[in-house]
């Protein structure tokens, strides 16, 4: 990446001189200042370049290259006109911006509101000029008289140096903004993808053969006795083109037609939309045929280590010494214990090296709590020993991490070990972030003294039976605008983390995961409802006592699930009609008006009916 930044200060030196030699400018003022531009970049990136490679410095330099690359974009849009060179420049910035893998935050309520009232009053103000010039390149094509043809291409020319040029980059930047400020994004829904691609190609072909073919018009039309023959035509075919496919734009707002793309269905970064909300990965595709349970993968116990007390770490390989599928912090997966029982634990680390969110990896740890007068799984878990075998299934992941401005962990207990990898990326990335670490005791706390060695001034780690509880209202009340605060611990901790969150911290969105279900309603107050399950065309009843699970696999035995208690999130299904009652612990509290998706192990219809996509 070093190398690449300064390769690119190299072309902006060679376009500044490039654009200051050339005399046939056709837009002599924005050709200067593409110059001016070009030379003031090339000595910023060069800095950036250098402190790419010195660690004190480098998420720093990497977030201002990643902001001046989304910038530079729009202004060698601009630079382009009369000039093709920085048409190359985009796409160089384009592809720096992607592979220095920015984390966009969320917008605010305020922020977006206010980038969406710019977005459509310039797309409309775009949309307007371009029916107005099509209307003129009609004039100009089809007047009798000179006064009116010259003066249409006169008028047509001053539209598209003063308004036309200005509306297309602020109408391309605030759409950027607000589909990467947003769960939408660029790439994940076909209407938006469309819509895109509608905004990069108009200012590309109006760069390259629009302006060209008014200037020719405007000149040529200076004869009386000049007619517009073909360029005439063609510029108005082509503005005609341009208004239908903003039009189309617009029809792709208010539709939104296409669902969701492939990468919107298959990456982990699919979210579901809501008001800045950072939500759960997408549903599974209409398109799959079947549900199959999730396939059950052979481990061994390669390693067993004390971390704390009443607390181990295990390391699991494959049986047959294959790699393991990669995973993203927040991911956990169900362990099969020799004995039959399943329990979900978090991925903290592949092997010895603690990582293991990138690529394929060898091994997976997970941290296991001893809980004597739980349901046995523990125990068993803490009987294991190198050399035994098991089971995994996924790694399935309900608890992503999302991109925002900074972030608090609150971890009780065990609770900590989803948080590990979650620290160690944003670290790396260099964001804001701050951890409270609360336990029972503190040589039952696992990874604690490693935390505070590794993260000085980030980490807070106290115990309840010596120090005094936590001012949470006044951590949550001074964080920043937008700020995720994740929460992982027992149930009175994230009810009380909840409540503060409500009125210390209504500026943020709570992210939470849970050890054991919520409380639900009592099954006697259950009201009977009606299940479709639209690919077979099957109805199935829901009777009060028994759930929307059990009743769906008496005709579709293959829906995979694991838990059945709401927790772990692997019987998710698509709902395609009614209103889903969600019972689950793992949507958050500002999802549960979904209408998109059910957990059917706890969750049921609000209403006589509900239609699954199954």
């Amino acid at each position: 990446m070093r190398n690449g930044q300064l390769l690119f200060a190299l072309f902006c030196v060679g376009t500044a001189l490039v654009l200051s030699l050339r005399e046939d400018g056709v837009f002599p003022v924005i050709q200067s200042a593409g110059v001016v531009g070009y030379l003031l970049a090339a000595p910023l990136v060069t800095v950036c370049a250098v402190a790419l490679g010195r660690s004190a410095r480098a998420a720093r330099a990497r977030r201002t290259l990643i902001g001046f690359h989304l910038l530079f974009i729009p202004l060698q849009f601009l630079f382009s006109f009369g000039n093709f060179e920085p048409l190359a420049g985009m796409v160089l910035s384009a592809v720096f911006v992607v592979l220095l893998k920015p984390r966009f935050p969320r917008l605010g309520r305020r922020a977006r509101k206010t980038w969406l009232t710019v977005h459509i009053g310039v797309a409309v103000s775009w949309l307007g000029l371009s029916t107005a010039m099509t209307v003129l390149a009609v004039a100009g094509l089809t007047a009798d008289t000179h006064a009116v043809r010259h003066g249409a291409y006169e008028l047509m020319h001053l539209f598209d140096l003063t308004l036309v040029i200005p509306s297309m980059a602020v109408a391309v930047l605030s759409g950027l903004v607000l589909s990467l400020g947003t769960p939408w994004g660029l790439v994940r829904h076909w209407w938006v993808l469309l819509k895109f691609v509608i905004a990069l190609s108009l200012p590309t072909f109006a760069a390259l053969l629009e302006s060209k073919w008014i200037r020719s018009l405007q000149a040529l039309t200076k004869d009386p006795a000049a007619e517009p023959g073909g360029t005439g035509l063609a510029l108005a075919i082509c503005l005609a083109t341009f208004t239908a496919l903003l039009w189309g734009a617009v029809i792709l707002s208010v539709v939104k037609p296409g669902g969701r793309t492939r990468w919107g269905h298959g990456s982990e970064g699919a979210r579901r939309y809501g008001v800045r909300d950072g939500v759960r990965a997408a549903a599974q595709s209409p398109s799959a045929a079947r549900r199959t349970p999730a396939p059950e993968t052979p481990v061994t116990v390669s390693g067993v280590e004390h971390l704390a007390d009443g607390v181990v770490s295990l390391e699991l390989r494959r049986t047959d010494g294959r790699a393991l599928p990669p995973w993203q912090p927040g991911a956990h997966v169900d362990l099969v214990l020799p004995s039959g029982k399943v329990r979900q634990y978090s991925l903290f680390g592949s092997g010895q090296d603690g990582r293991g969110d990138e690529g394929a990896v060898a091994a997976y740890r997970i941290a296991v709590l001893r809980e004597p007068d739980g349901r046995g799984g523990s125990v068993e878990a803490h009987a294991l020993r190198p050399g035994a075998t098991a089971a995994i299934r996924g790694p399935r992941n309900n608890f992503p991490l999302v991109a925002a401005p900074a972030y608090v962990f609150l971890a009780g207990g065990i609770g900590i070990t989803p948080f590990l990898p979650m620290i160690r990326r944003l670290d790396a990335e260099g964001a804001d972030w701050k951890l409270l670490y609360r336990g029972r005791t503190r040589p039952a706390m696992a990874f604690a003294d490693d935390l505070l060695r590794r993260y000085p001034g980030r980490v807070g780690v106290t115990a309840s039976d010596t120090d005094r509880r936590p001012a949470l209202e006044e951590l949550l009340s001074a964080a920043p605008q937008g700020v995720a605060v994740y929460c992982c611990g027992p149930a009175p901790m994230l009810d009380a983390v909840s409540a503060v969150m409500r009125t210390a911290c209504p500026h943020g969105r709570l992210y939470t995961e849970r050890f054991a279900a919520a409380d639900r309603p009592a099954p006697e107050a259950d009201e009977p409802f009606d299940a479709e399950l639209t690919r077979s065309g099957e109805v199935v009843r829901v009777e009060p006592g028994h759930s929307l699970l059990e009743a769906i696999r008496e005709v579709e035995p293959t829906l995979d699930f694991s838990c059945a208690d709401g927790v772990c999130g692997s019987c998710e299904t698509r709902v395609v009609g009614g209103t889903p009652e969600h019972r689950d612990s793992v949507l958050h509290e500002h999802e549960r008006d979904r209408r998109d998706v059910i957990y059917p192990c706890v969750s049921r219809a609000r209403g006589r009916r509900i239609a699954l996509d199954l």
